[in-house]
């Protein structure tokens, strides 16, 4: 007697994942291998087609551009996970999103020492009038000879440096000035012993400082933390470098500050990205402007989309998230 055996194959429902930005060519043909993709890389995606899309995908890998509103989550209850690339989540409605049980993923630890490096850049390009230098010869205005008082700036080996917010990044710009000798002041929202770094007040290290470096993370307590009043307390030619988020800063009192004069500055963001065409920014030469380029480095960046691409798969796995920007989700789990 012939035993016969039947193998009824069904098709394995591959989990639908919404990209919402370009991504390298090998990391997202490894995507394509596990996920249905569905992929937008035409520039910033309008709200309208992310609200779209999420409704027939499971899980969705953004970046900061991406905003993932209250709506878009109540709305869309089969979502599984967000995986963002970038450490900060404040374009993402955390508050929904952990009362929906849904688990963000974010990349923390890897970008410190490329945001630190770029703090020191923009205090070396603002302090060193490098970029507006720069313009000068390329525009051929260097006729003259050399005079005493031609684009002076000022030394970081004599400068007085106020960081605000002495987190991972904090510490790493600390310790790259104190090694061109430079005294460190630093405030801290919750007060923290730093060798080497003498603690303030907030309002004295806007005072005291020649340069202040912001690294504080963007929180409601912290919007406008640099505030109108705090950047006249800044002397005439200090320089202020924010690295961190654009909402720390209030950037019309900054946009004021630059066009009197008193203050130089160095930026990589802005309380609107991308900078507006019409930036009153634009116009002024006592800015170093950068596009929101702290993590730019070849090394960061791949660093960055290993640990969204493992939040994203552990998250349609139904594990918990390598880097977990809400683990109280996995409360009582």
């Amino acid at each position: 007697m012939v035993k016969i055996l039947y193998r009824w194959q069904f098709p394995v429902m591959k989990s639908r994942v919404l990209i919402t930005l370009p991504l390298p060519t090998a990391a997202l043909d490894a995507l394509k291998q596990q996920f249905d993709v569905q992929i937008w890389d035409q520039g910033p995606m309008p709200k309208l087609q992310i609200a779209q899309r999420a409704k027939t995908t499971d899980a969705i890998l953004c970046s900061l551009g991406t905003s993932i509103t209250s709506d878009l989550i109540r709305s869309n209850p089969q979502l599984r996970t967000i995986s963002s690339i970038s450490v900060g989540v404040d374009h993402i409605d955390m508050a929904a999103a952990t009362a929906a049980s849904l688990p963000i993923g974010h990349t923390p630890d890897v970008l410190v020492d490329s945001t630190a490096d770029l703090a020191l850049a923009l205090m070396l390009a603002a302090t060193r009038r490098i970029v507006e230098a720069d313009r000068f010869v390329r525009e051929g205005h260097w006729s003259a000879d050399w005079t005493t008082d031609f684009f002076l700036g000022t030394d970081l080996s004599r400068a007085t440096i106020g960081i605000v917010g002495l987190g991972p990044t904090g510490l790493a710009v600390v310790k790259r000035v104190r090694a061109f000798g430079a005294k460190v002041i630093g405030w801290n929202r919750t007060e923290r012993e730093v060798p080497g770094v003498r603690n303030v007040a907030l309002d004295d290290l806007f005072a005291e400082a020649d340069i202040v470096s912001v690294h504080t993370a963007a929180a409601p307590e912290t919007h406008h933390l640099v505030s109108a009043n705090r950047l006249a307390l800044m002397k005439p030619g200090a320089v202020i470098i924010n690295t961190a988020r654009g909402s720390v800063i209030d950037e019309s009192a900054l946009i004021v500050a630059l066009s009197k004069g008193k203050i130089r500055a160095g930026l990589d963001v802005y309380e609107q990205e991308p900078l507006a065409k019409d930036s009153p920014l634009l116009a002024l030469d006592n800015v170093v402007l950068m596009p929101h380029l702290g993590s730019a480095t070849a090394a960061t960046r791949q660093a960055m989309m290993e640990r969204a691409c493992a939040n994203l798969i552990a998250g349609l796995d139904g594990k918990p998230l390598p880097w977990c920007a809400n683990p109280e989700v996995y409360a009582g789990g």
